[in-house]
């Protein structure tokens, strides 16, 4: 029986907009009325995914920042990692050559040391987020802000090639996840989706198989590689689709395999 349903946001239960479809938050809704927990797992902060759960009217399991931060329904902390050191500071200036933008994430801030770079405007509008400028940020890495996360934005070529150039530069300290069509995650080593939902299913006492997932990027891949009924978007990339075991169009369609299996349970 599935007793846990996790979710991607954008581009799987976030649309285009940035918003949620109506069938896919009854769907939801008919899930947890069931008994079944809900996890949202997305690579956004924390703060980003309490305002899907408002939107909702609902309280659910949380994995922010790419499994860097685990949290319950009420809010406790079960899991937080970071940049160890300076070496946020290292790698977003090593990614400076690039001349592409980029943010700094901490727990609860998204920064940018200046707002220079023209595409800012359109990439917040786009993501439905403000970016804080605050030009000590790089300054006080390490010491008084510990990021989690740092994110570009460019083209395809452009990200492959920054991730290439961070991974060579970097090869023990940091992953790396295509997020997005147009964005790239630098997390610390061994952070993801899926360590992240490994250590709330040891705090539920809940086994893999009784799990369901849903996303569309890169960064679900470990979460797919982990749960056995795994969902992918039917817009993902080939090589994404390559790791779960069916597709779909919506995350209703998820729930409602959801409620099928366990009926037939």
């Amino acid at each position: 029986m599935i007793q846990l349903f996790v979710t991607d946001l954008d581009n799987t239960l976030l649309n285009d907009q940035k918003e949620i479809n109506p069938e896919d938050q009854l769907a939801l809704e008919k899930l947890m009325a069931t008994g079944v927990k809900i996890c949202l797992a997305s690579g956004r902060s924390d703060h980003e995914l309490i305002k899907v759960m408002n939107n909702l009217e609902a309280k659910y399991h949380r994995i922010s920042q790419n499994g860097a931060y685990v949290r319950t329904p009420e809010g406790i902390h079960l899991r937080s990692t970071v940049f160890e050191g300076d070496l946020a500071k290292r790698i977003y200036e090593s990614a400076e050559e690039k001349n592409l933008f980029g943010f700094i994430a901490t727990e609860d801030r998204i920064l940018i040391p200046n707002r220079d770079h023209p595409s800012i405007p359109q990439i917040e509008e786009g993501l439905k987020i403000e970016f804080e400028e605050y030009p000590e940020a790089l300054l006080e890495i390490g010491q008084q802000l510990q990021p989690s996360k740092l994110c570009y934005f460019g083209t395809e070529d452009q990200l492959y090639d920054l991730q290439s150039h961070i991974e060579y530069h970097f090869p023990d300290e940091v992953d790396s996840y295509i997020s997005d069509v147009h964005c790239v995650d630098f997390m610390p080593k061994h952070v993801s989706k899926g360590t992240a939902l490994a250590y709330l299913l040891d705090y539920l006492q809940i086994q893999s198989d009784a799990v369901a997932c849903a996303g569309d990027s890169y960064n679900d891949i470990s979460m797919f590689e982990l749960i056995p009924h795994s969902f992918v978007m039917k817009h993902a990339h080939p090589e994404v689709k390559a790791y779960a075991n069916r597709e779909i169009q919506s995350v209703s369609e998820a729930v409602e395999w959801v409620l099928q299996y366990n009926k037939n349970v």
